[in-house]
């Protein structure tokens, strides 16, 4: 569907996407994520055209774009304010497009009946922008988006100016509409949830780089980079040396700590300093249940105990200093009773533990 080869671009001598090569296929819900300034709204105008890329290729549905003006390429695209006209109604907020087009009146008002009803619309067809809430704006700039049948739509954080409630929901009518519409969407955000709860695929980037490709699980589960591991959600650093090889087993020393076990690739001889990842929520407390697959045994003290209505968080410190966070849904928790200095007895699985390849 949109595929980029080799792109980059720079602002005044300074590199904003550098080298960026991606595939978008179609019916994809493709999300960009990174931090502000990372180069991801570039790349979403460089798609659109209103930024012209210093080398590399755009291609849409087979077509390359590069030529093409902004009004000429199948994209559509929803801005951060949706950039409604309070001037008119809803209705010929949305008909703006197919009648620059020149398009039929009669031929508009069937489109817009039918994205009205997929929109849940139809009681604001006359009303003024000024009259609806974020929600209902942000499905008005969806219909506008859409009515001349594009072969990707672009979203440049549309979600970021809404309550975090209002948020949730519309990710929700997001993913309804999408396949209901039956478009490929691109979106961009810079938060996790947010991505992670829209993708089917996304990328995650980084100072104009795209660092891993991946369905978010794989990208939450076995991020290529430390930059990933701990920009995607909360995660433990356990630093140590590598005691002992046995094909791609692992096993690392804390010194006093004592030692755990991971799965990896990893090259590099024994005795070099190495850094792992384990989740919080990967992490549970010793109860003399027998385990179903091997795990790894660490000994601490419990700091701190901090509860978050649908979970509670534990902070543990090894001997060696190091600290580890460990979370457990209240479900699962009701029988715990632990208190600030106890010592503690923390197990993870040792396919849970993961050690970026790449830097």
């Amino acid at each position: 569907m949109v595929k980029l080869d080799s792109i980059s671009k720079s602002f005044g001598g300074k590199p904003v996407v550098e080298n960026v090569s991606l595939e978008v296929e179609a019916g994809e819900r493709f999300t960009l994520l990174g931090r502000s300034g990372c180069g991801k709204t570039t790349l979403l105008r460089l798609i659109a055209g209103f930024e012209t890329p210093d080398s590399g290729t755009i291609s849409i549905a087979g077509q390359d774009v590069g030529s093409l003006p902004v009004e000429q390429r199948p994209v559509g695209m929803i801005f951060q304010n949706y950039a409604l006209f309070p001037h008119m109604t809803i209705y010929d907020n949305i008909a703006v497009g197919p009648r620059i087009r020149k398009h039929s009146e009669s031929e508009i008002a069937k489109r817009i009946d039918e994205l009205l009803e997929i929109t849940h619309l139809e009681a604001l067809r006359d009303v003024y922008p000024g009259q609806i809430s974020g929600g209902e704006a942000q499905r008005v700039a969806l219909a506008r988006a859409v009515i001349n049948r594009p072969k990707i739509l672009l979203l440049d954080e549309p979600l970021s100016a809404l309550d975090l409630s209002l948020r949730q929901h519309l990710r929700e009518e997001l993913v309804e509409m999408q396949r209901a519409l039956d478009i490929t969407f691109l979106f961009v955000t810079h938060d996790q949830e947010e991505a992670m709860g829209l993708a089917t695929r996304m990328g995650i980037m980084d100072n104009g780089c795209l660092q891993q490709v991946g369905t978010p699980p794989e990208l939450y589960e076995k991020p290529q980079t430390a930059f990933i591991a701990e920009f995607l959600g909360e995660v433990n650093r356990l630093t140590g040396k590598v005691e002992q090889r046995s094909g791609n087993q692992i096993t690392v020393s804390l010194a006093s700590a004592g030692t755990f076990q991971c799965v990896s690739d990893l090259p590099g001889p024994e005795n070099q300093n190495v850094t792992c990842y384990v989740r919080p929520e990967k992490l549970f407390f010793d109860t003399d249940r027998p385990q179903t697959e091997p795990v790894n045994v660490l000994q601490g003290t419990l700091l701190g105990i901090q509860f978050f209505g649908s979970h509670t968080r534990y902070q543990i410190e090894l001997t060696d200093g190091q600290t580890l966070t460990l979370s457990i849904q209240h479900r699962k928790s009701r029988s715990l009773q632990y208190s600030i200095g106890d010592s503690v007895r923390v197990l993870f699985a040792v396919s849970d533990v993961f050690i970026p390849t790449k830097k």
